[in-house]
């Protein structure tokens, strides 16, 4: 017989509890997450035209990196091929734009079409797991480059599209919307650490097997993550569609893309309110300073870190920042918010002779007390 009970020494008395801990750590990585948007808003104005260029691009890549951490950072599938939603949002926007129709339509209509092709997408692949899923998710992506080469959807020869140049003054806005996006995506992020569908996620990516033995939809909450990170996605190829004024299918459906969402997302720590936004600043802006200083190993850079993060930061960056950040958790014991460890169903590593049937069972027990104390 299996307790779902656990004795726990009572509360001490004006010592915050565990509640108000983990609320008080959701509500300092917004803050602080707010604070630092705030200083990349000044970009314009502190800075000249070549640095409002790049910090374009870095927050652009911190959409990306945002959007994947919701299928692959709260769900635990590594999709590989996000960049097609990219792809399809910055050519949707494109034709539009080619027949003389609102820039904002094309935006809309991007997200559209990519949400569109991510459920229809997701419901054979998401019955996939692990690297089954990768490797589809990357197949899928290329061979929808191959199809707009082929079929020169752009109209340029081999899938080129060139667009109208915006005026002068658009690149702050290109900037300014990328940033909201970017802003969006936090907020969405913190919806998930609080809401019923978030704690669904999490638990599809700590025991998925155990969710189901409980009940839990799996399958519709991974498909619902997979449309929900195509959406920010599409918008953020629709951005780059005009403020690039010209790309063709190797550039928006580039895998070396995918390959830097899931990098971002790691290194600032997968799973977390933080992480993508973090990851993405600190590698893109050292990409770009070693790029300006004439450093041509980009693609070794990304290998190697890619490699570095595996081993000596499985949990990014922000745990490093809890580190030192008193008023985060730093001086406790407590893991990083998001974190597997974290959760209260997290199964620490088997120690001596534990078996995979006792592990279930303990996984089985977990998952049903937080689903029962969350609603799902």
């Amino acid at each position: 017989m299996i307790s779902d009970t656990e004795s726990q020494p009572p509360p001490t008395t004006g010592s915050p509890s565990p509640k108000q801990k983990e609320g008080r750590e959701w509500l300092w990585s917004m803050l602080l997450g707010l604070g630092i948007l705030g200083l990349v808003a000044t970009v314009p104005w502190l800075g000249g035209a070549s640095d409002l260029h790049t910090w374009t691009l870095i927050i652009m890549f911190a959409v990306l990196a945002q959007s994947w951490n919701f299928i692959g950072g709260f769900t635990g599938y590594s999709a590989f091929g996000n960049v097609a939603f990219f792809g399809i949002g910055a050519y949707t926007t494109g034709l539009l734009l080619i027949n003389n129709q609102p820039f904002w339509l094309g935006l809309i209509a991007g997200a559209l079409v990519a949400s569109l092709f991510a459920f229809l997408l997701g419901l054979p692949v998401l019955r996939l797991r692990g690297h089954y899923f990768a490797i589809a998710t990357l197949g899928t992506a290329e061979a929808l480059r191959e199809f707009v080469a082929v079929r020169d959807v752009g109209g340029g020869g081999g899938g080129l599209m060139s667009l109208p140049l915006p005026g002068l003054d658009s690149y702050v806005s290109f900037f300014y919307a990328f940033l909201a996006l970017s802003l969006l995506c936090l907020l969405i992020t913190v919806f998930l650490t609080r809401s019923r569908f978030g704690y669904a996620l999490i638990a599809i990516r700590e025991s998925e097997q155990a969710a189901e033995a409980l009940g839990v939809p799996t399958y519709w909450y991974k498909v619902g993550a997979f449309v929900l990170s195509a959406v920010p996605t599409a918008l953020a190829g629709g951005l780059y569609a005009w403020w690039a004024t010209g790309f063709d299918p190797d550039t928006v459906f580039n895998v070396g893309i995918s390959v830097e969402m899931v990098l971002l997302t790691f290194l600032g720590g997968a799973g977390t309110i933080l992480g993508p936004l973090l990851g993405a600043i600190a590698f893109e802006y050292a990409s770009f300073q070693l790029q300006i200083s004439g450093f041509s190993l980009h693609n070794t850079l990304l290998g190697l870190s890619i490699a570095i993060v595996t081993i000596f930061l499985p949990q990014g960056i922000v745990r490093l920042v809890q580190v030192f950040l008193p008023a985060w958790g730093a001086g406790n014991s407590k893991p990083a918010p998001g974190s597997p460890s974290s959760s209260p169903y997290y199964l620490p590593p088997r120690q001596g002779g534990g078996t995979r049937t006792n592990r279930l069972v303990e996984g089985v027990r977990r998952v049903r007390r937080f689903i029962a104390a969350n609603g799902i």
